[in-house]
């Protein structure tokens, strides 16, 4: 009998699974009060099964009895109990003749020791015990209804989810582990470390592990610091658990069933058309099941793969080489005989075959082939094949360069990244050596240091001074811009004066729109205004006449700066198209982002949500974390603007996790700061808001001079409400340079808006909020006019004109409905109550017993969204949304979502 242990806080925490544990120790405190209960918990191997198990010990403090499945007993009759009779008090079921009178003797011990206080009885990979002993435990586990007993058992499920045993009935209650998502793998992985992962390290470990605890874990441990730089790919250490169960379940099958292993350890995802040909005789039906009840293979429709890439690619460092090479041999002549020329070549590589004469041009046409396509992926391998096998230095160098550009393009920065080191020793040429630091400049940019990418964008840029001046100023640009990803302005200025120097009198229209937005941007990141906005007008309009994608960004992040969101929206959705077209898509996250910008700026919250959300899911198929950081914040944005604090956090804690080590991303900091503080304001935290805007002046707060003025009008809220007129009139002052000569009828309404709160005298207070109404009803935004008229009514109500601000406050109650912002709905409703004026409640949007995260889950099941659906849609994971549908049940009085449905639709 195991003893009831106290919880360490220095135990290792189960992350994701906190409902699970909470469940289980509510089914705990039942089986106290004589109501126990069994309970099966689902998943996948390294799935945190058997942790759970501990914890739940730990949690309880129940006397335990355990036993453990052993997949050598599983032809044993009674062996699990057998074994189990070395437990204290259980000899009698060791000593039963048959699975009746074993079962029986089981029954009788458990009531026994349940006779002396509460059980907790844990079967960990009971689909490995043998049939008659779990059919003891199952029937065990109808009788616990009974009994102080809560009967708990692990079974790990196949590489579809399907449990691997039949025996266990579907009555009993299931809590099914599902991935961890990206936070909690984060989380997870920054605990268990040894040292700390660069970022794109980072990456590439949570893709690789596929949000499964056991992988991320260890993973974790066996970083060196070599792998934590990204100097050498993560493996799974070969003593692990994870490998160590796979290597035992694929030595037991016989060997065809093996043989079809190792053509799916080869191959990876495969047709099963093709993985049929290569098999041959070894196709059988009898080594198909033997190779599906390992539960490491998985099949589909057409397709076969091995459950774990970590694992695969382990398996195959390690397997028989001479096995391998007969496996790739046998897919490549099955690829061959179905057409598939690029995916046969490839594997002929790795069998050691018969190649193309010459090698180079053979595979370089077989990767031309795969990325016409769109396998980007498979390119990359052929080229670095064709690399591998060319004697000459130089051309190896090219074919690892463009191995690295399409494994960039296939959305995986790692790889390129380490194609890119390996090809810069051999490189003699300006072309190659230039072309290996645009390859690292984008890669960093995208999904790794800002400050790295500046150093290889500049680099790139001298070295082209002389041969491409286009193409220099062009790499300037994207030195530019990590720095202004960084917050690092000063370098941002020198690389504005160093291309100024480059200005010639017959630039192309592309090169001189590079200059003016060097020009303009810097101008406005100084404060210079006037000056900023000549060049910045004329971005725009050399944009709006060219078909470059990099061009048409530049040209809406001009116009965004201008205050013109319909000419940002239009250039940054025609960039995303033409990288659509093109079927490229490197640069659609960062159209996205300012599409969500521009609909922010025309108060279309909606859309704004909408175009992040595409944008985030772009910049993860693409591997580009960076930018996945930036709509994450921007999703944050717009659900502050709507008042809604809860899902603030959850978004920047998103964005945030990610950076593990420590370097700062200093746009997305300043947006984050800003989100929160406007969630902070309609939560009436006045003072933590003015706290927040503070450090995005700041380098701690990430620093950001154009973020900072355009948060300026929060601040003055902020600021006004904690008495500190005089920072805010401070900030006021830079706010006004930047609109005045944008002449931005948005803005310009904030500007009054602003000088309302500051107003010493009524008078001046009522003639600018007017000013600002005006203004808001001339530029369309609705959102930015309620707020107005909500502190407008404010200050009327307290000059005694409760109709005056009454009739305000009608409309701004509707603009908020409207938009979903419930914290600012509830400011307005609380200011007509003020009045003396009673104010229904409306339904799902205005029931009082819900947060606005919970309100916002419920309107989308009332649509008839499924949970999967609702979490892509606020960019949750399905188990928060489930969590918030619980709470949702228990505050509403309902049992299922018919009701919830019936109740608020």
């Amino acid at each position: 009998m195991a003893q009831a242990r106290t919880f360490s806080r220095n135990e290792p925490r189960l992350y994701g699974r906190e409902d699970t544990v909470n469940a289980l120790c509510g089914a705990a405190r039942l089986a106290r009060e004589g109501a126990g209960t069994a309970v099966v918990v689902t998943g996948d191997r390294g799935g945190g099964k058997t942790a759970l198990l501990d914890r739940l010990e730990a949690e309880t403090g129940l006397r335990t009895v355990d036993l453990t499945g052993v997949r050598a007993e599983r032809g044993l009759p009674l062996a699990g109990l057998a074994r189990l009779a070395a437990s204290a008090g259980f000899a009698a079921v060791g000593e039963a003749a048959d699975e009746a009178s074993a079962c029986h003797a089981l029954h009788r011990r458990v009531e026994r020791h349940c006779a002396e206080g509460p059980l907790l009885f844990r079967v960990d990979d009971a689909d490995l015990l043998d049939r008659a002993s779990a059919r003891a435990l199952v029937s065990l586990g109808h009788r616990s209804g009974a009994l102080p007993l809560l009967l708990v058992l692990t079974v790990s499920t196949d590489a579809l989810g399907r449990e691997l045993t039949p025996v266990i009935p579907r009555e009993f209650t299931r809590y099914p582990l599902t991935p961890l998502d990206e936070l909690d793998s984060r989380l997870l992985l920054r605990d268990r470390a040894r040292v700390t992962p660069a970022p794109e390290v980072v990456e590439d470990v949570l893709v690789r592990c596929g949000g499964n605890p056991l992988a991320l874990g260890e993973l974790a441990e066996a970083l060196t610091v070599e792998r934590a730089a990204g100097l050498e790919p993560p493996a799974l250490p070969p003593d692990g658990r994870l490998l160590g169960q796979a290597r035992q379940l694929l030595h037991e099958i016989p060997e065809e069933a093996r043989r079809l292993a190792t053509l799916v350890i080869a191959g990876g995802r495969l047709d099963t058309r093709v993985l049929h040909r290569a098999a041959g005789a070894d196709a059988t039906g009898t080594a198909w099941s033997e190779l599906l009840a390992t539960g490491l293979v998985g099949v589909s429709g057409k397709s076969a793969w091995f459950s774990g890439e970590l694992v695969r690619s382990a398996l195959e460092g390690e397997w028989d080489p001479a096995e391998m090479c007969a496996a790739h041999a046998r897919l490549a002549a099955a690829f061959a005989e179905e057409g598939q020329t690029a995916r046969a070549l490839e594997h002929r590589c790795a069998a050691g075959g018969p190649l193309p004469v010459p090698v180079g041009d053979g595979l370089a046409e077989a990767a031309s082939e795969a990325a016409r396509d769109g396998d980007h992926g498979l390119s990359s391998r052929l080229h670095e094949w064709a690399a591998l096998l060319e004697p000459d230095r130089e051309a190896s160098a090219s074919g690892l360069l463009a191995a690295g550009v399409h494994a960039w393009t296939s959305g995986n920065p790692q790889r390129a990244l380490s194609l890119a080191r390996r090809a810069r020793p051999l490189a003699r040429t300006t072309g190659s050596l230039v072309g290996n630091e645009l390859l690292r400049g984008g890669v960093e940019l995208c999904a790794g240091s800002p400050d790295a990418a500046r150093r290889s964008f500049t680099a790139a840029g001298r070295a082209l001074v002389t041969t491409d001046r286009n193409a220099a100023v062009r790499a300037l640009m994207f030195a530019g811009e990590a720095s202004c990803l960084a917050g690092d302005y000063r370098s941002y200025y020198e690389l504005a004066d160093r291309a100024a120097l480059l200005r010639s009198a017959d630039d192309t229209p592309e090169t001189a729109l590079m200059f003016e937005h060097f020009a303009g941007i810097s101008a406005t990141f100084r404060g210079e205004h006037v000056r900023a906005v000549p060049a910045l007008r004329k971005v725009v309009h050399l944009a709006e006449s060219t078909t470059d994608s990099d061009s048409a960004l530049w040209g809406s992040q001009a116009a965004f700066t201008l205050g013109l969101p319909h000419q940002a929206r239009d250039l940054a959705l025609g960039a995303r198209h033409e990288e659509r077209r093109r079927d490229e898509g490197s640069q659609e996250p960062w159209a996205c982002v300012y599409v969500s910008l521009a609909a922010l700026l025309l108060d279309r919250h909606a859309e704004a949500e909408t175009a992040s959300l595409e944008g985030l899911r772009s910049a993860r198929a693409h591997g580009q974390w960076n930018r996945a950081v930036d709509h994450l914040v921007l999703l944050a944005l717009v659900a502050a603007l709507r008042g809604d604090l809860e899902t603030v956090g959850v978004r920047l804690d998103q964005a945030f996790a990610r950076d593990l080590s420590g370097e700062g991303l200093g746009r997305p900091d300043a947006f984050g700061n800003w989100g929160a503080a406007c969630a902070e304001l309609a939560h009436d935290k006045p003072a933590e808001a003015a706290r927040r805007l503070r450090l995005i002046g700041s380098d701690s707060g990430g620093c950001n001079p154009v973020v900072r003025v355009m948060a300026a009008p929060y601040f003055v809220e902020a600021a006004v409400s904690c008495g500190e007129h005089d920072s805010a009139r401070r900030l006021l002052r830079a706010f006004d340079r930047w609109v005045g000569p944008t002449g931005s009828p948005a803005r310009l309404a904030l500007s009054h808006r602003c000088h309302a709160l500051l107003a010493e005298h009524p008078s001046e207070a009522e003639e600018r909020f007017r000013a600002a109404i005006e203004l808001h009803r001339d530029s369309g935004s609705t959102l930015e006019l309620a707020r107005t008229e909500l502190l407008y009514a404010s200050r009327l109500r307290r000059a005694r004109r409760p109709r005056e601000a009454g009739r305000l406050l009608d409309e701004a109650l509707g603009v908020f409905r409207y938009h979903r912002a419930r914290g600012w709905t509830e400011k307005a409703r609380a200011e007509l109550r003020a009045t003396g004026r009673s104010v229904p409640s409306d339904g799902v949007r205005e029931h009082p017993g819900l947060t606005g995260q919970q309100a916002r889950v419920s309107e989308l099941v009332v649509e008839g969204a499924t949970n999967r659906e609702i979490a892509q849609r606020l960019c949750l994971s399905e188990r928060t949304v489930e969590h918030h549908l619980r709470n949702v049940f228990v505050r509403l009085g309902v049992r299922s979502r018919v009701e919830l449905a019936r109740m608020l639709g």
